[in-house]
């Protein structure tokens, strides 16, 4: 079944020494972009966490926020230089602005880049490994999400392609009728335009309704038709990235009805094309959250 591109999960455990929490949040978007947002000490595993991602999910714009918390102690390393600096600055401000509040600890302490864990490669990679553990959890919820939504996209989506085989079946049961239909029109054209003593060349006449007939012959548009709506079908039952193509056939099912316009010489089918645009138009919109 379909899925959708829009999911959201929030995953929080407690993992030995550390307190993991990985939000994961999905949107529509024309491929995939992966963003990812972690601690510092983890910027090196930012790659791993994007092909993790790629194993879940194939298209959309996917939102990734890992975050790791240290329950044990860890030592902390103070660039008391860089400190001394900003202490400095301050203080060079407050006196300039002649501010009464003195430089205190606290307003040091937002400087966080004189402030360093340290952190080794070992401690940075089991860190990362309980983290991938919340990362997967969150991923599978995110899909499950975008699985149950896909099965209401694929219904309606469903509708719409029996709304538009009804169309185009309608129109074949009025196309078939077109050579009578024009030989019709062109004999009351005829009787109005011309005296009644005039008589028609039957010849000529025949050539005219198979001229006018051929130019409205709509039959080759309703195969493709009738193809792409076949496609599509077999598109909806199957459990994989269909969105782009899901696209692409409905780019060509508006191309037919557009031609069927610009042939119709009838209103009935005229006003079935149309309703047959309507809908594909209704169908792009809705594939545009599917993956």
């Amino acid at each position: 079944m379909p899925r959708s591109m829009t999911g959201y999960a929030k995953i929080q455990k407690i993992l030995e020494d550390y307190k993991v929490t990985c939000e994961v949040k999905t949107l529509n978007s024309k491929g995939l972009t992966i963003d990812v947002s972690t601690n510092y000490f983890l910027n090196s595993k930012e790659l791993d966490a994007i092909s993790k991602v790629k194993e879940y999910i194939s298209r959309g714009k996917v939102s990734v926020r890992i975050w790791v918390k240290f329950i044990k102690p860890v030592q902390v390393s103070v660039d008391y230089s860089l400190l001394k600096t900003y202490y400095e600055a301050l203080s060079d401000i407050r006196e300039s602005l002649n501010i009464p509040v003195p430089v205190e600890l606290s307003h040091l302490l937002n400087f966080r880049d004189a402030f360093q864990f340290d952190i080794g490669t070992e401690e940075v990679e089991n860190a990362w490994q309980y983290a991938k553990t919340v990362l997967e959890e969150a991923l599978q919820e995110v899909v499950m999400e975008r699985k149950i939504e896909g099965e209401k996209l694929t219904k309606d989506l469903a509708d719409m392609v029996f709304k538009m085989q009804s169309v185009v079946d309608n129109i074949r049961e009025r196309a078939n009728d077109i050579p009578k239909m024009v030989a019709q029109r062109i004999k009351n054209n005829t009787k109005e335009l011309l005296p009644d003593d005039v008589e028609l060349n039957r010849e000529l006449f025949e050539s005219a309704v198979a001229l006018i007939a051929d130019r409205a012959d709509i039959r080759e548009e309703l195969v493709r038709l009738d193809s792409h709506l076949k496609r599509t079908r077999e598109l909806l039952s199957k459990d994989e990235s269909i969105g782009d193509m899901l696209n692409f056939i409905s780019q060509e099912m508006l191309r037919e009805f557009n031609t069927i316009l610009s042939k119709s010489r009838f209103t009935d089918i005229t006003n079935l094309a149309l309703e047959g645009k309507y809908i594909v138009s209704q169908f792009k919109e809705q594939i545009m959250n599917i993956e």
